[in-house]
C-alpha cells in the first residue's frame, strides 16, 4: 500500500474518516477498515514528517485518546461537521461525550471510559484547551490546543505567551563547562523527575548548557505571566508543557519574585512527567532543591582568551576583554567590536575596537553612577611618590590576569587601593584617570541607595552593585568609603550586630571582586583594620607643597589667558589643595566675564585668592598683602 506522501494527505484522510462517521454513511466495520487503512499507510511512508502519528508516540495515547484529539482537529477543520454537531445537539461547542459518540463504531466506550477521562490524562491535561472547565467531565469541551492544532496542521509552532522554543541547532557551544555539562546529562538521562536547579549570574550560559545536554529547550518566563488572570496563566502553562511534550525537550525558566506561577509550572511538570530546570542567580534561592548544577561565576583568563578567540576568528594581539566576564558579556563585547572594525573596513578586531566595545555594551548599572572620564594621569599635578604609586595601580590592573600564569599561589586578578588624604587633594579625579588609562568607564558606588534601613537589604544592594561592576567591566569608587568600610562595634545591641554583618559582607566582596576598587576617604584611620589588611595598594594625598602649587597655577592660568605677567610663585605661597586652587581660578574667570574683559587680571586674581582663603579662616599671605597695600610688588606687579 503506497504511504503519504506528505502531511497533508494525512490530516486530509483523518477528515474524510471523520465526515464519513458523522454523516453514518458507514457501517462499523468499513469505519474500522477505514481507520486500519489510514495506519497502514502511515507505517509505510517512510521518509516523510507526519503529525498524527508523532503526535501518539510523544503523548503515548491510547485509540481512544488519539481518535478524540483527532475528533477536535476535524471539528475545527471542518465548518460542515461543526454544523451537523449544532443542528443534532443545539450547543455552540462539541463536547467529549460527542466526541465519544462520534468514534464509537471504531472504538466503543467502556465502563472505565468515564472514570479514565475524570483522571489526569494526557488528552484532557495537555491536548485538550482548559476553558470552560466543568465537574462533568464528558461536557468538557472538544477543542485541542493551539500548540498541538498548529502542529498537526502545519507541523509548525505556536506563538504562546510568555513562551520561546529554543533549538538545538541554533547554539554555539565552546567547551568550558565539561564537568557542569555532564551532570545535567546525567539528569537528562536518569533523574528528570527532580527539578534541577542552574545556579550561575545570568549570561553564564545556563540555557546554553541545556540545550547542549538535552537538545531543544522550552524558555518559560513566568514574569511575564504573573500578570495574566489565572485562567490564563493555566491556559499558557498547559501549552507550554505540550510543546516541550512534542519537542521531547526540558522546560527551564527563572523563577518569578513571589514563585506563584513557577510553583504552578512545577506542579504541572512532575504530574505530566516533564522535565523542568529552574534557573537561578544566588544560593538563598535554593530552598527545597535536591538537585543543584552551579556554574563558575566568571571565567578565568585563559577561558576569556579561548572564548574570545572562538567568537572574534581574526584579532591582534592581547585584544580579549579585561575582567570578570560571563560568556554572554563576551559574546556581546565581540558583536560590538566587529562592527566597530568592519565599519572601519578592517578584518582583525583591535585593542581599541575591544575598549569601545566595552564602554558601549553597557548593560544595567545598578546602584552606582556611570562617569565617562576624559582626565589622564599627565593631566593631573601630583607628586613623584603619588604618581609611581597609581602608576603601579594601572600595571596591576593591566597583568592582573597573567599572575596565575607565571606561577603565583591564589591570586585573583582584582586590584584594591585606598586613596585617603584632605578633601580636594585629587583623589577622586585621580581615580578617574586610572579608569581612562585603563579604557574602563568609572562607577561610583551611590550610597544613598546603597544604605538601607532594613535588615539584608543593604547587602542584596552591595551584591547588585559588584555584579553590574563586574558585568560592565567598571572601576568601581567607593567615595567617602568610611561610612561602608568602617570599623565594626561591639555588639550591645540588634542594630550593632546586622550593621557587623553588612561591613563583614563586604569585606567579603571586597576580597573576592576580580574588578578594580579604589575607596577614597579624609580619615583612614576610620576604617575597619581587617580591610586594611586586605588592600593591595593604600596611596597618601597630602596638601601639595609650594612648587606643586605654582604647577597648579601655572596649569590653571597659562600666560596667554592672563592680562599681565603673573607672580606665580607668590600665589603658591597660598596653602590651598588643589581643587580650592581651581575653585580660586574659577572666582576670578567668572569676574572677568562678566565685566565683559577677555583676559584675566591679577587684582582679579587676588581678591578671588582671599575669599577662598577666608572660606578656611585664613589670610592672604604677607607678600600678597603687601603687594596689595602698596600696588607694586618688589618685581613690579601694579595691582
Amino acid at each position: 500500500m503506497n504511504g503519504f506522501e506528505n502531511n497533508s494527505q494525512c490530516v486530509l484522510e483523518y477528515l474524510a474518516l471523520f465526515q464519513a462517521l458523522s454523516a453514518e454513511e458507514m457501517d462499523a466495520e468499513q469505519c474500522r477498515q477505514k481507520w486500519h487503512m489510514i495506519l497502514e499507510r502511515e507505517q509505510s511512508s517512510d521518509g516523510v514528517q507526519l503529525a498524527p502519528p508523532f503526535l501518539r508516540q510523544q503523548f503515548q495515547l491510547g485509540e481512544r485518546d488519539f481518535l478524540l484529539a483527532m475528533a477536535a482537529l476535524a471539528l475545527e477543520m471542518d465548518g460542515g461537521l461543526r454544523n451537523t454537531f449544532r443542528r443534532k445537539y443545539a450547543l455552540a461547542l462539541p463536547t467529549i461525550e460527542y466526541g465519544l459518540q462520534l468514534i464509537s463504531p471504531i472504538c466503543p466506550s467502556s465502563c472505565e471510559t468515564l472514570a479514565e477521562l475524570a483522571g489526569d490524562t494526557m488528552l484532557c491535561g495537555l491536548l485538550l484547551t482548559t476553558a470552560e472547565l466543568t465537574a462533568y467531565p464528558l461536557e468538557r469541551p472538544l477543542i485541542l490546543c493551539r500548540t498541538v492544532l498548529a502542529f498537526l496542521t502545519g507541523l509548525s509552532m505556536a506563538e504562546i505567551p510568555g513562551c520561546t522554543p529554543l533549538m538545538a541547532d541554533e547554539i554555539q557551544w565552546l567547551p568550558l563547562h565539561e564537568r557542569e555539562l555532564a551532570q545535567v546529562e546525567s539528569w537528562q538521562a536518569f533523574g528528570m523527575e527532580n527539578t534541577l536547579y542552574l545556579c550561575a549570574p545570568a549570561g553564564a550560559g545556563r540555557k546554553t548548557l541545556l540545550r547542549r545536554a538535552c537538545g531543544h529547550v522550552v524558555w518559560a518566563k513566568p514574569e511575564e505571566l504573573s500578570q495574566f488572570s489565572s485562567l490564563d496563566q493555566d491556559h499558557a502553562l498547559r501549552e507550554m508543557a505540550a510543546l516541550a511534550t512534542l519537542l521531547d525537550a526540558p522546560i527551564c525558566a527563572m523563577p518569578d519574585s513571589d514563585r506563584s506561577v513557577f510553583r504552578q509550572l512545577e506542579r504541572l511538570c512532575r504530574q505530566y512527567g516533564i522535565p523542568l530546570a529552574a534557573l537561578v542567580e544566588e544560593d538563598q534561592a535554593l530552598e527545597g532543591a535536591k538537585e543543584v548544577v552551579r556554574l563558575p561565576r566568571q571565567l578565568s583568563a585563559e577561558q576569556r582568551r579561548e572564548v574570545w578567540a572562538a567568537l572574534v576568528p581574526q584579532v591582534g594581539l592581547d585584544t580579549a576583554p579585561k575582567g570578570a566576564m560571563t560568556i554572554g558579556a563576551i559574546l556581546e563585547t565581540a558583536v560590538l567590536a566587529l562592527r566597530t572594525a568592519a565599519a572601519d573596513e578592517r578584518k582583525s578586531v583591535t585593542v581599541e575596537d575591544t575598549r569601545q566595545a566595552m564602554v558601549q555594551r553597557g548593560g544595567a548599572l545598578e546602584f552606582g553612577v556611570r562617569y565617562q572620564t576624559d582626565v589622564t594621569l599627565e593631566d593631573m599635578v601630583l607628586s613623584d611618590n603619588v604618581r609611581e604609586q597609581l602608576e603601579l595601580i594601572c600595571q596591576a590592573a593591566l597583568c592582573g590576569d597573567k599572575l596565575a600564569a607565571w606561577g603565583l599561589p591564589r591570586q585573583r586578578e582584582g586590584v584594591t587601593a585606598v586613596f585617603h588624604g584632605p578633601s580636594g587633594t585629587g583623589k577622586t579625579m585621580a581615580a578617574s584617570a586610572i579608569a581612562y588609562r585603563l579604557g574602563m568607564p568609572l562607577l561610583r558606588a551611590d550610597l544613598s541607595q546603597i544604605m538601607d534601613k532594613y535588615v539584608g537589604e543593604t547587602e542584596k544592594h552591595l551584591g547588585r552593585l559588584f555584579r553590574s561592576a563586574r558585568e560592565n567591566h567598571c572601576v568601581l569608587l567607593f567615595d567617602e568609603a568610611d561610612s561602608l568600610f568602617g570599623k565594626r562595634a561591639q555588639v550591645s545591641s540588634g542594630h550593632d550586630k546586622y550593621a557587623n554583618l553588612s561591613t563583614s559582607y563586604l569585606l567579603q566582596e571586597i576580597e573576592q571582586y576580580d574588578g578594580i576598587a579604589i575607596l577614597s576617604t579624609n580619615l583612614l584611620s576610620n576604617f575597619d583594620e581587617a580591610f586594611l589588611r586586605r588592600l593591595q595598594y593604600i596611596v597618601r594625598f597630602g596638601l601639595p607643597d609650594a612648587a606643586l602649587r605654582e604647577r597648579l597655577w601655572r596649569q590653571a592660568l597659562p600666560p596667554e589667558r592672563c592680562a599681565e605677567e603673573l607672580p606665580y610663585a607668590l600665589l603658591a605661597q597660598a596653602e590651598l589643595s588643589p581643587a580650592r586652587i581651581l575653585a580660586a581660578v574659577r572666582g576670578a574667570v567668572v569676574e572677568t566675564l562678566g565685566s565683559g574683559r577677555e583676559k584675566v587680571d591679577l587684582a582679579g586674581i587676588i581678591t578671588a585668592l582671599k575669599l577662598e582663603l577666608e572660606k578656611g579662616n585664613k589670610s592672604l599671605p604677607k607678600p600678597l598683602t603687601e603687594l596689595c597695600k602698596t600696588g607694586k610688588g618688589g618685581n613690579g606687579y601694579g595691582v
